[in-house]
């Protein structure tokens, strides 16, 4: 699921990424440049809002494990999140947001359990 280009290099620090997600065949990251996604949701009033979010970014830095309800709750606080914030319009955080939806969509769909890596 994860698309290598040539710009790839930008994103890795020390070789990897700031965040790695595995879900049987799918893999994803949240690069170190992406992390505004979970800051944004996290923000000041926002935690209520977006739970899973804002519980994805506390254990950011402590290889969480989501499971595939989790997955499908991070799906929708997605969803709401870019619609609150531009929508398609807002090009860096939707192009983060497609991806991530995609990746956790098909978490849930299969009933995979999502382990995260982080540097």
């Amino acid at each position: 699921m994860a698309v290598w280009g040539a710009g790839l290099n930008l994103l890795f620090k020390n070789g990897r990424m700031a965040f790695e997600m595995y879900a049987g065949p799918y893999t994803e990251w949240i690069g170190h440049h992406e992390e505004f996604v979970l800051e944004l949701a996290s923000g000041v009033g926002e935690g209520g809002r977006y739970p899973q979010l804002s519980a994805l970014w506390k254990a950011f830095y402590d290889s969480p494990r989501l499971s595939p309800v989790q997955a499908n709750a991070l799906v929708h606080e997605l969803i709401h999140l870019l619609a609150a914030n531009g929508g398609s319009k807002n090009k860096p955080l939707a192009a983060v947001v497609f991806r991530l939806m995609t990746f956790f969509s098909a978490a849930y769909v299969g009933g995979l359990q999502v382990n995260c890596s982080s540097d």
